[in-house]
């Protein structure tokens, strides 16, 4: 009653200001073109406008935002043509993989894709063959690498310091250990690994020749120049970066596609909107801070996650939540306890997953808690299992003539020593814990993929791998868009409002001082610049 009253008042506002927006679109007519410069980097935190002032750095936006953005220019019968400038892009496989797929979507639809780079990786690369015209500068370089791998193996190197390293793991392919215990992979870890490996050149490959197998041997050049991509014909052209962004183009205003969107979008009385928040889990798992409860980039951490799974609980507001994870793992402890509240999170809200870069061993931990998983084609997953590693330092010690005597030590005691040589007793201990850890990994996955329990050591037992919709693993291949997109569906597929919860800008962990770093800022603190801060609101229509 108050929301229609509220907006019975304001209407006539709300009126001049549509107005006001068809008006500004009367100066566009005639135009085709838009023109965009993809960010060098994504946004990953909410920073405020006095951390902004601070940095004096331009604003960027997140990676959501340009996707819906993408998106916005895909369904817009107005724009033709989306001219694109690449610079040095910092991003990751899985970001260049998704968008690079947005820009497919784009040239299905009809319109014309341009894209003008000067240099760049396998990633601008697959951004590039996306397109439908691609033109490099003169000077044009590009360094490729395709998956490979070359790890390096301490086990002999520390044997020979006096540095003795047990491995605990639940499964032959459980390989984390290995570089410390070994001089070489073992048969099952390093079979592993290659079938990894292969199985992911095999798709950017095909991305990046778009399925003709007689480029392929193009990009296993280490350098790619203009002249080569183009005898190859892999480019359409050679142009300088005025010759590109000609002048004589019909361009867009930078706003066009969300001020298109907004009066097409215009209700007198709109409807509400569901409220889906994406909540993205990034780093390594451990417990964190205690009394510092702050999200912070590049970690997942109990202690500041629970709290705000909490909270988005009980937001009334809020429907659905999706969890964009990307995670190697970490603390089997803390990997339970956040699961455990992702299971009651579930209890009042659709709880799903994206699975971005890599999402294994107790990053998949957390996401078999969901209810579905979207997975992009090039994330690393699996690692279903445990591993711990125990170092003895006894003979680095009497090396340098150092000592220690064992007083008062009991049974199990050696455990918490590096110095003590374990006893069997001991080995056999932290042996049934690995069993245990890796029984109880296999029973959250089993109950939350619906896969039988005798079926989990054939999947799982430390091996990694490209997720798969066969083996229950996932239960769809895409990108973040298409996860919004399924829960839309969920949601009786009605339009709703979707908010990005970043961690804030943290600058406690920015600011170099000559002693270190600042260790308390009660200033800025006291001002909320290092606290939990609103997430950043975007509008999101119905995808058809």
């Amino acid at each position: 009653m108050f929301r229609i009253l509220f907006l019975v008042i304001f209407l006539p506002f709300r009126l001049l200001y549509q107005i006001y927006l068809r008006l500004s679109l009367i100066f566009q007519s005639g135009k085709e073109v838009y023109e965009l410069e993809f960010p060098a980097v994504f946004e990953d935190s909410y920073k405020s406008y006095f951390v902004k002032k601070l940095q004096g750095k331009e604003e960027t936006v997140t990676r959501l935002e340009l996707l819906i953005l993408l998106k916005l220019i895909q369904k817009n019968g107005k724009i033709k043509t989306l001219d694109i400038s690449l610079p040095p892009l910092e991003w990751t496989l899985s970001e260049f993989y998704e968008v690079r797929n947005q820009l497919l979507a784009i040239k299905e639809s009809g319109k014309k894709v341009r894209i003008f780079t000067k240099e760049g990786g396998v990633g601008t690369l697959l951004l590039l063959t996306a397109a439908t015209e691609k033109y490099l500068a003169p000077e044009s370089e590009f360094m490729v690498l395709l998956p490979s791998a070359e790890p390096m193996f301490f086990g002999k190197f520390l044997k020979t310091w006096g540095i003795e390293v047990q491995a605990f793991a639940s499964g032959p392919y459980k390989s984390f250990a290995e570089s410390f215990t070994r001089g070489e992979f073992s048969k099952e870890a390093k079979k592993n690994l290659e079938t990894l490996i292969l199985d992911l050149r095999k798709v950017l490959l095909i991305a990046l020749t778009n399925g003709n197998p007689s480029l392929e041997s193009v990009f296993y050049k280490p350098m790619l120049s203009a002249d080569e991509l183009l005898s190859a014909g892999i480019i359409d052209g050679i142009k300088t970066e005025t010759e590109f962004f000609s002048e004589d183009r019909k361009v867009f205003s930078g706003n066009y596609p969300s001020l298109h969107y907004s009066i097409k979008e215009f209700r007198i009385l709109p409807k509400r909107k569901a409220e889906v928040v994406v909540l993205p889990l990034e780093g390594g798992i451990s417990g964190g801070d205690f009394l510092h409860k702050n999200r912070e980039n590049g970690k997942i951490e109990a202690f500041s996650l629970i709290p705000n799974l909490k909270a988005l609980g009980e937001d009334k507001k809020i429907k659905a939540v999706i969890l964009e994870i990307s995670s190697p793992g970490g603390s089997a402890f803390y990997s339970e306890q956040i699961h455990q509240e992702i299971l009651e999170l579930k209890k009042t809200k659709i709880v799903t997953a994206y699975f971005k870069d890599t999402v294994a061993s107790g990053g998949y931990y957390l996401g078999s808690a969901v209810d579905h998983i979207t997975a992009s084609p090039v994330c690393i997953t699996g690692s279903i299992g445990a591993v711990s590693i125990r170092a003895n330092l006894q003979k680095l010690y009497k090396k340098f003539q150092l000592n220690k005597e064992a007083v008062g030590f009991y049974p199990f005691r050696d455990i918490h020593s590096e110095f003590q040589p374990l006893s069997k007793q001991s080995v056999q201990y932290l042996e049934s814990q690995i069993k245990k850890t890796e029984g109880l990994f296999y029973r959250r996955v089993a109950e939350g993929r619906k896969i039988p329990l005798e079926n989990l050591p054939k999947i799982g037992m430390g091996r990694v791998y490209l997720p798969t919709v066969e083996n229950r693993i996932v239960d769809a291949l895409g990108g973040l868009l298409d996860a919004v997109h399924e829960v839309k569906e969920r949601l009786g597929g009605k339009p709703i409002t979707l908010s990005e919860e970043l961690p804030a800008y943290n600058l406690r962990n920015k600011i170099p001082i000559l002693g270190g770093l600042i260790t308390e800022l009660k200033t800025l603190e006291s001002l909320n610049e290092i606290s939990l801060l609103s997430p950043i609101r975007l509008a999101w229509k119905n995808r058809k």
